[in-house]
């Protein structure tokens, strides 16, 4: 992951996009048509990191449309699942 940061993220970078991976993840369960991409994209992008490597993007997405489960960060609990 090489992210450009907004900010303070009051977390560890690997915190808050597992938080971002998590969100992701358990939307798809509910609703497999999403492009989960553009979504784990916006994901980070609310959460402050705007760009990431764009191979290691495809390769979480790809974890997730698999249902592997995938783990960067230790998760808050604020996402059901994660």
């Amino acid at each position: 992951m090489e992210p450009e940061v907004a900010g303070d993220l009051g977390a560890r970078i690997e915190d808050v996009a597992q938080e971002a991976i998590d969100a992701v993840a358990a939307t798809y369960a509910s609703d497999a048509e999403i492009d989960v991409d553009q979504h784990l994209r916006a994901q980070l992008s609310g959460r402050g990191i705007r760009a990431v490597n764009e191979k290691w993007l495809s390769e979480i997405a790809q974890e997730i449309r698999s249902g592997h489960p995938v783990r960067v960060g230790e998760p808050d609990g604020s996402v059901d699942g994660g």
